[in-house]
């Protein structure tokens, strides 16, 4: 059901502006000669120039061509709807707040990578803007630059630790924290020499692998790599260097020793050379600190993970979550919390369910009501916006959007599975303005091709907003 109801609006649109303009023009009648008795010419004095009063009846036509053109753009959305599946909700706002179009925006749908909009609105309100993962090496007995036993590896849970050779695979610039930086602190830190291994700590984060309502096939695409609090390259252990597909890569069975065997690599590449292979284990109280690398801020995590859609530092976030807001860092802890945490801030959450972080569980199910809320409260200039994929330029939309009115545009969080097709975010429209939307369109073996076809009509209509007719087609004859 199309709750906002064109026909309806249709019938009292035109009363309500008679009705205005015989106000104003009312209004205005005193107005304008007042106005006029206090321009009568005075012989010493320049004549005044003319004045509209603020009342005036000659000030409706503005009035009228916004709310006209809002009347066009709920029609041309109303075949958006008309052209998408039956279990489809869209809602818009305009820069303003106003509502200018709501189909089935309190409609529970299965989101899927759009429920990364929520995990990172979690994740800020959670950690905060400024929050950044700390990786740590440490040891028990250093004498003389020596490390008498074991190098310790000890992950903090940063999604985006990786080396320079797997970010390289992708085609845009992308936040990381650089291993090799921390390698050359453990030099800078005087080692010289490690008689034992580096053993890899992973004990931050519980040891699921991936969400339990994921269905097999998404382990076996690597749609993430093994969970973990070490996740350097994302817990791969090999994957082609010219291609970012993880379908390509191949995920390590032990991420932490993966991780410890990473870094072995880059301490000999400096000439510190570790005399046992690369181990895992938790690391025992009284160490001593040899260096540390901080990531990036959360703003920039978050954002990595919002243009790109990454699937691991999304369920990586939530497990975060879940430590910070329930001292449980598993990912069912931190669905719970991002709930609690999104009710508490005073989000629309009435049939919202969290079920990961990433939206690969089809158990999620969000409102498009909720991400508008999310969105206009986060606004255009915040983090959120700022790490959405853009039409024709980055992320998940580069390849999208590309015609020459809507490339750079259209700022969104797209989401794709079998039966999901969603878009959410912030359209330029041609008056500058910038419009909020949320698109999901939930149907058993969607058409991709269809799905993203009317995507790119629904993006078209926001950005020849506002039509209508001119002020001066509206103005006195």
């Amino acid at each position: 059901m199309v709750l906002y109801d064109c026909a309806v609006r249709k019938l009292l649109l035109p009363l309500l502006l008679i009705i205005a303009a015989g106000v104003a023009a009312w209004m205005a009648r005193d107005a304008d000669r007042e106005a006029a008795l206090l321009s009568e010419p005075v012989a010493s004095a320049a004549q005044p120039s003319p004045v509209t009063p603020i009342f005036s009846a000659r000030r409706l036509p503005t009035f009228i061509r916004v709310a006209t053109s809002n009347e066009v753009l709920a029609e041309d959305l109303v075949s958006v709807v008309t052209e998408s599946p039956e279990a489809t909700c869209l809602v818009v706002h305009a820069s303003s707040g106003e509502e200018v179009f709501n189909h089935n925006g309190a409609v529970p749908l299965v989101p899927a990578s759009a429920q990364k909009l929520v995990t990172g609105a979690a994740a800020l309100e959670a950690l905060g803007e400024d929050f950044t993962y700390k990786t740590t090496v440490a040891a028990e007995s250093i004498v003389d630059g020596v490390v008498e036993g074991d190098l310790w590896l000890i992950g903090g849970g940063d999604p985006i630790i990786a080396t320079e050779r797997y970010i390289g695979r992708y085609p845009e610039a992308h936040a990381f924290t650089d291993l090799a930086a921390l390698a050359d602190a453990v030099v800078a830190a005087g080692i010289t020499e490690v008689r034992g291994a580096v053993i890899g700590d992973e004990s931050r984060y519980d040891l699921e692998r991936a969400v339990l309502s994921w269905p097999p096939r998404f382990i076996d695409q690597n749609q993430t790599g093994p969970l973990t609090a070490l996740s350097v390259n994302d817990g791969f252990s090999r994957y082609p260097d010219d291609n970012e597909a993880n379908q390509l890569a191949t995920r390590s069975e032990q991420p932490a020793v993966n991780s410890a065997a990473i870094f072995d690599d880059l301490l000999e590449e400096r000439g510190v050379i570790p005399r046992s292979s690369a181990g895992t284990g938790v690391a025992p109280n009284g160490l001593t600190e040899v260096a540390s690398i901080e990531s990036p801020p959360m703003t920039e995590v978050v954002g990595q993970m919002l243009a790109n859609s990454d699937n691991s530092t999304a369920e990586l976030l939530l497990k975060e979550i879940g430590l910070s807001a329930k001292n449980e860092p598993t990912t069912i802890a931190g669905a719970t919390a991002s709930g609690v945490l999104m009710t508490r801030a005073g989000f629309k959450m009435a049939g919202v369910t969290v079920a990961d972080g990433s939206g690969l569980s089809s158990e999620n199910n969000l409102t498009c009501d909720l991400l508008i809320d999310l969105l206009d409260k986060a606004g255009p200039n915040s983090a959120i916006a700022a790490g959405l994929a853009i039409g024709g330029e980055r992320g998940t939309l580069r390849e999208r959007f590309l015609g020459a009115d809507v490339a750079g545009k259209i700022r969104g969080k797209t989401g794709s599975l079998n039966e999901v097709s969603a878009l959410a975010g912030f359209a330029e429209a041609a008056n500058g303005d910038i419009l909020t939307f949320a698109y999901i369109a939930n149907q058993p073996e969607l058409n991709p091709n269809r799905a993203h076809a009317i995507q790119e009509d629904l993006g078209e209509e926001l950005v020849e907003y506002p039509e209508g007719p001119s002020l001066a087609e509206l103005g006195p004859k």
